[in-house]
């Protein structure tokens, strides 16, 4: 279910993104200090809103752009530069 609303979501026109941290208190070869990152990707009010979220235990940019691979249009975002290297947005 996960995959196939990740593939509906790709199809909008318009997306909202934000990220926050996340410390997971028991990680395989993880401190339990260490900071994750929980990532949010959601519909603009145009459709059916789509909420999908994406942990990841870094804060780098190679997370939204894999995620956002072949979306095409608006990418509404916060100050992060992280989100200045996706493509097609």
């Amino acid at each position: 279910m996960y995959n196939r609303l990740h593939e509906l979501l790709l199809n909008h026109k318009t997306l909202h993104a934000d990220e926050t941290t996340l410390q997971v208190l028991k990680e395989d070869g993880r401190k339990a200090s260490s900071k994750s990152f929980l990532w949010l990707y959601r519909t603009g009010k145009e459709a059916s809103p789509i909420v999908l979220y994406d942990y990841q235990t870094t804060r780098a940019s190679k997370h939204p752009i894999k995620f956002l691979k072949g979306f095409k249009g608006y990418l509404h975002v916060d100050g992060y530069p992280g989100y200045n290297d996706i493509p097609n947005v």
